[in-house]
């Protein structure tokens, strides 16, 4: 089972909505996402913009993540998948912010409280898609909440795992990924992040709290390609770049003393 700190990730939900509402007020945005300051809370983005004053240098990550993701989301509906679950989605507004084909059916998972207050502050607001939300902690048994929520298992299926791994030990994650390849059929897509060793043995740890310090890997293809899946991995650092974003010099993977986190995309075979 699962176990972790659920409390704390619902608190850094709010955290990366503030962090999506303060970029998606820029001049020339990586993304919009425009219901990011409601699930966040107006006086919630005015602190963290104060406080991001003190923290100009650091490296975009969580502007070029939700980028990328959102691109390879558009990728995948775009080649047929019709299904997309997002696992601990927390203050995700992608099932109202993106545009999906008609008949596209998205599922959120996160426990009942979360869930209950992104209802709260997106009332009145029409999802883009057919959303489903399945109130469920991660520690119980979410496949068979899934699957009475109305998920097809005989369907290709986008999945989305964006800032969770960090928070489990070794064997959790491992445990999370046979769960949702047994939940995939061939063609099915994962999408997910992964901090490396890199990163959480690097004096940067400090800007992570301690419950976010327990897994990382700087060899991401490991989790997925002895499940039988076609696994690609970019470096954060690499896609900021691409998209003229980061502030920093790019160094290839395995660099002795440069810290990295990584996107991962995954394709069952």
């Amino acid at each position: 089972m699962i176990h972790c700190g659920m409390q704390e990730i619902a608190q850094t939900a709010l955290w990366v909505a503030g962090i999506r509402a303060i970029e998606s007020e820029r001049k020339n945005p990586l993304f919009r996402d425009l219901f990011a300051r409601r699930l966040a809370g107006d006086a919630f983005v005015e602190e963290l913009k104060r406080h991001n004053d003190g923290y100009a240098d650091m490296p975009p990550a969580i502007e070029v993540r939700t980028r990328w993701v959102d691109d390879q989301i558009a990728l995948g509906v775009g080649r047929g998948i019709r299904q997309v679950v997002i696992v601990a989605a927390g203050m995700d507004a992608r099932a109202y912010r993106l545009i999906f084909p008609t008949g596209t059916r998205l599922f959120e998972l996160d426990q009942p409280d979360v869930l209950q207050d992104k209802e709260t502050k997106l009332t009145g607001i029409a999802p883009k898609c057919e959303r489903y939300v399945v109130p469920v902690d991660l520690a119980d048994d979410w496949p068979a909440a899934l699957l009475r929520g109305g998920f097809d298992a005989e369907a290709q299926t986008l999945w989305l795992i964006e800032g969770l791994l960090v928070y489990l030990s070794a064997d959790q994650v491992t445990y999370l990924f046979s769960l949702l390849d047994a939940l995939s059929i061939p063609g099915s897509i994962v999408l997910f992040d992964v901090v490396g060793r890199s990163m959480l043995e690097s004096a940067r740890v400090n800007a992570l709290h301690e419950l976010a310090r327990q897994f990382g890997s700087d060899e991401p293809e490991t989790l997925l390609a002895p499940l039988g899946w076609r696994v690609h991995a970019y470096s954060t650092a690499s896609i900021g770049q691409q998209l003229g974003r980061w502030p920093f010099p790019v160094y290839p993977r395995g660099t002795p003393g440069v810290p990295q986190a990584y996107m991962v995309h995954g394709l069952k075979t």
